[in-house]
């Protein structure tokens, strides 16, 4: 193993991840090709630094685990969001508990994506397919919202009249964070949605005009 690499890495913080484009910024006269040598050669290694997590994705080792493939939480989290892809948002019962619509709290983490639903393992997340190309101009948390739309009357433990309330008041007093919401973009991928009955629209209007963050 290049001692120059290796020092690098032992750099990282255990649980960090990594792609080509990480390790080239940090060494720009280095090819590609020659960097992905390295990274194989490192994760070959008896008890490895790295660990390939997916294709293209590595993940800094804590020496002397039996497991190359333990990852901590945030780590977990971190890697299906880089595996989910542009326009993906949270889903499912994850969803409605970050919008406080819920008290279940998922032991896992649940993402829909535009397109084939990715195959990673080692994130430990429940991937879900959606065809609508229109989500690939949203951020997460406009993907996001069209998802609580979606799934409030599977999952939510409230009236839909109340968690537009909730909805209202978390949003004013920055409970969710430094979001971005931008109707129009939002009201134009919920029109490309299909087969969801027709409460489906209004309710995203009705978020749209509660949201008072706007870009």
């Amino acid at each position: 193993m290049s001692g120059r690499y290796a020092k690098w890495v032992t750099q990282l913080e255990v649980g960090t991840l990594i792609d080509l484009d990480d390790v080239q910024r940090a060494f720009p006269d280095k090819t590609r090709d020659a960097l992905k040598m390295a990274l194989g050669r490192i994760c070959e290694a008896d008890d490895p630094l790295l660990a390939r997590m997916t294709r293209g994705i590595y993940c800094r080792r804590m020496l002397g685990m039996r497991s190359r493939l333990t990852l901590p939480p945030s780590a977990r989290r971190q890697l299906a969001w880089r595996v989910a892809g542009q326009g993906a948002g949270s889903t499912g019962p994850d969803v409605i508990n970050r919008l406080s619509w819920s008290t279940q709290v998922s032991p896992r983490i649940w993402i829909a994506v535009v397109g084939r639903p990715p195959r990673c393992p080692a994130s430990g997340a429940v991937f879900v397919g959606r065809s609508n190309t229109k989500r690939l101009g949203l951020g997460a948390w406009e993907s996001s919202l069209l998802e609580a739309v979606r799934c409030f009357d599977d999952w939510s433990e409230m009236s839909w009249d109340q968690a537009v309330e909730d909805f209202k008041y978390n949003i004013s007093h920055g409970y969710y964070g430094r979001v971005k919401f931008r109707a129009a973009a939002v009201m134009e991928a919920a029109a490309a949605e299909r087969g969801l009955g027709n409460s489906f629209l209004p309710r995203c209007e009705e978020l749209a005009a509660a949201s008072t963050v706007t870009s």
